[in-house]
């Protein structure tokens, strides 16, 4: 670890032994077993913003943004050199060209695909690893440090860490061609569930319905093609030109190195193409928008001279800099002794209304989609919660962007669609109805299937989960209320055991239905134990 340490030249505090009793303290999560603490340090941030913050630095420095456009073409000239790219704007739906003294494809785990349009019989210079990622509520782990296990069960990394107020787990190098769907396999999921109750107390238990959001991400590695025959893959970046056409293309890499690979890519066309930069290259100085005059008591500022809560300020100076002095400046009143300005904008969440103004007005963002994935990151921490969401953040942003109702309900339909395609608590429907209906065998089976927690008894939220994993979602809320108070014979917002089976015994209409989609029916005595057939 000392060498890991090097490696950043020290500028982080140094790896440690850390004593049993002391990382029981700092990580009372985690199972008293564990013998061996080895402490090392990290840097984290949140990508997508980190991604949108490049962009608008970009911008500012006088780059062309074009936001929602996609590459359809090379546009090469008679000795088949290219010379510039049709263009499609995938909002307008209208095509354009774009002419340039030289050509860099930057698509990640999806260059090969821009490379196939440059010349078809390319050889493949990237072999995506995909990365799955869980959010578990954030009384998994202490905030401030998180764990990694680099020997899991089947030979991967595993990542246990606090992130944007939730707990983070993560695996990578799962091999396979590169995918947009958000969504990462069922089984994957179950593998970090399992893989992580390995490490904490006997006390705590870590259950299918606590995961929040569920997500997969694709990392380049990296091969050249132009290179001699046998060169390993790599984890760092690579540039190569293709000599017909001329274009350069960038793979491979991490977040860790984007200024340096920024930087190296852009010396090499700039020596390939014998081009004059006005000015020598600033890509490992320049701050990103935000940064430049950014302070640590920044939050302490917003709340004293703006009156926003100290959550959303740290929030707000952690995502935006000193812009988000900007961002306050639009909060309205609260109509409360405190905060008094910046109403909340999802329950349980740091964001604010204002923000939405903020990013439609300074952030080049265009769709519904954007908000709650890009900007706002919420469908990245917990998916129920931006579908709940989804609705009012669109009429907020309608008013910013003009949008008629019919582009707003166009909008709201989208977004819901893509957040449909995250992980959640609700596994997908094959698994969901495996989960229900393995081994149900009497009644008290069908009441622990339907217990997701595991807690004793059934609520109102996993009452209609089950019924939506079964393929019987309610109507609305109120349907489902009437059905659940129905069973709920104490009227304390819980179902036990004895009241599901008297329920189940009485037999109704949705008994029936459940009865049905597990594929069993209960013999006539209708005894707790009784045996399905």
């Amino acid at each position: 670890m000392k060498f890991y340490d090097s490696m950043s030249g020290f500028t982080c505090p140094p790896s440690h032994i850390m004593g049993t009793k002391r990382a029981l303290r700092k990580f009372p999560q985690l199972d008293e077993e564990a013998k061996y603490f080895q402490i090392f340090y990290e840097g984290q941030h949140n990508d997508s913003r980190t991604n949108t913050c490049i962009a608008l630095t970009a911008a500012e420095e006088g780059a062309a943004i074009a936001n929602y456009v996609e590459m359809i073409d090379l546009i090469k000239d008679e000795n088949g050199k290219a010379i510039g790219i049709k263009c499609r704007d995938n909002m307008s739906k209208k095509e354009f060209n774009v002419h340039a003294k030289a050509i860099v494809f930057a698509g990640g785990p999806f260059t090969d695909s821009l490379r196939k349009m440059e010349d078809p019989e390319a050889e493949p210079a990237v072999e995506a690893a995909a990365g799955t990622h869980i959010v578990l509520p954030n009384y998994f782990c202490p905030a401030g440090i998180g764990m990694l296990d680099i020997n899991t069960s089947d030979g991967r990394f595993l990542f246990f860490l606090p992130w944007e107020g939730h707990t983070l787990i993560g695996t990578t190098d799962r091999k396979g061609p590169p995918e947009s769907s958000h969504g990462p396999p069922e089984q994957e999921i179950k593998y970090l569930l399992n893989e992580v109750q390995k490490y904490l107390a006997g006390d705590i238990k870590v259950r299918r319905s606590d995961v929040l959001s569920a997500w997969q991400g694709y990392r380049p590695l990296a091969s050249d093609p132009n290179a001699p025959p046998g060169a390993p893959v790599s984890r760092d970046h690579i540039i190569s030109v293709n000599p017909k056409t001329g274009v350069t293309f960038i793979t491979g890499g991490k977040w860790t190195t984007y200024r340096e690979m920024a930087e190296d890519v852009i010396d090499r066309v700039i020596d390939l193409h014998e081009l004059q930069p006005p000015r020598e290259s600033a890509t490992e100085t320049r701050p990103l928008r935000g940064g430049v005059g950014y302070r640590r008591n920044l939050p302490i500022s917003l709340v004293q001279d703006y009156g926003v809560n100290e959550s959303s300020a740290k929030y707000l100076a952690r995502t935006y800099g000193v812009n988000a002095f900007d961002v306050v400046k639009m909060a309205e009143p609260t109509s409360k002794r405190w905060p008094r300005f910046g109403n909340v904008l999802i329950e349980g969440f740091p964001y604010l209304d204002c923000e939405v103004s903020y990013i439609c007005k300074h952030e080049m963002v265009c769709t519904l989609t954007d908000m709650l994935t890009l900007r706002l990151r919420v469908a990245y921490l917990n998916k129920d919660a931006a579908i709940a969401a989804a609705p009012h953040i669109a009429d907020l942003m309608a008013k910013e962007m003009g949008w008629s109702w019919w582009e707003k309900k166009r909008q709201l339909k989208e977004a819901l669609d893509v957040l449909r395609t995250f992980g959640g608590p609700i596994p997908d429907k094959d698994a969901s109805e495996l989960a229900l209906t393995q081994e149900v065998k009497n009644v008290r089976d069908v009441f622990d299937r339907m217990d997701l927690g595991n807690t004793g008894y059934i609520d109102l939220t996993e009452f209609k989960d089950c019924c939506t994993m079964l393929g019987m979602p309610f109507k609305n809320d109120k349907n489902a209320a009437k059905a659940f108070n129905s069973i709920d014979l104490n009227k304390d917002g819980k179902i036990d055991e004895n009241e599901f089976v008297a329920w189940w015994k009485k037999g109704d209409r949705l008994q029936s239905q459940i009865a049905s989609k597990l594929g069993f029916k209960a013999t006539k005595d209708h005894s707790v134990g009784a045996a399905f057939g």
